[in-house]
């Protein structure tokens, strides 16, 4: 982890959370005073399950994963960060402490902001804590259709779930890098490697998709999202 001066740059940030637009500009700066920066290599783990919650994350660049630690090393991954999300748990408003871990994907940068200036304003600004309030709901509606994909579909219609969602949600392009080893791919579709290794090549053998190494080229996206949808 390498930590970068602070310089304000919250006004202007491309990769803002989108509830910061509810705040005046001198609430703006508060935050900008209470904020700093630090930068990842792939691997490295930001915050980790049962770590205190001083700060609420939002990355300036990169990816990350956040999981579950299961029984015996085993991981669920249960969502995949990326510029403008707010990165900061259940916990924060419960028992002060994380509940899942966040570990970067690839070179990240992120952005630290003391969590008790953001409370704060949801005291003080109904917009902001609005805003928050919805941030919550889509990821909670997130997580309720995510778990019932993950234990009603079949292997295939999960995997093709997670391709379809790297291509329109994650990289908006049907070819692209995948983020996540074979492993972590299985983390995150509940199945094992080998499953995810045999089923990806199967999609190629039927000419769904192409693959080189973590290159993935979606041949036929109607037929994935086939397979997505009918599980």
């Amino acid at each position: 982890m390498e930590i970068s001066p602070k310089d304000c740059s919250c006004s202007n940030c491309p990769n803002r959370w989108s509830n910061f637009n509810n705040l005046a500009p001198a609430e703006l700066e508060i935050v900008c005073q209470n904020r700093y920066e630090a930068k990842y290599k792939p691997g490295e783990t930001i915050f980790k399950t049962g770590s205190p919650t001083s700060s609420a994350i939002f990355l300036v660049s990169g990816l990350g994963k956040v999981y579950l630690e299961g029984i015996d090393g085993k991981n669920l991954i249960i969502g995949i960060a990326q510029p403008s999300m707010m990165i900061a748990g259940p916990g924060t408003f419960i028992d002060t402490r994380h509940h899942f871990t966040f570990t970067a994907l690839t070179d990240v940068v992120a952005c630290f902001i003391d969590l008790s200036i953001l409370k704060g304003f949801i005291h003080t600004n109904t917009k902001f804590a609005e805003g928050w309030l919805i941030d919550i709901s889509k990821k909670a509606l997130e997580g309720h259709y995510r778990l019932l994909n993950l234990t009603q579909k079949k292997m295939p219609g999960r995997l093709a779930e997670s391709l379809v969602y790297f291509s329109e949600k994650l990289y908006k392009n049907s070819e692209f890098d995948l983020p996540l080893s074979r492993q972590e791919l299985g983390d995150f579709t509940n199945m094992a490697k080998e499953s995810v290794i045999r089923i990806l090549k199967e999609f190629e053998d039927d000419q769904i998709i192409e693959m080189q190494n973590q290159r993935i080229r979606i041949v036929d996206k109607d037929k994935l999202k086939l397979i997505c949808n009918n599980g």
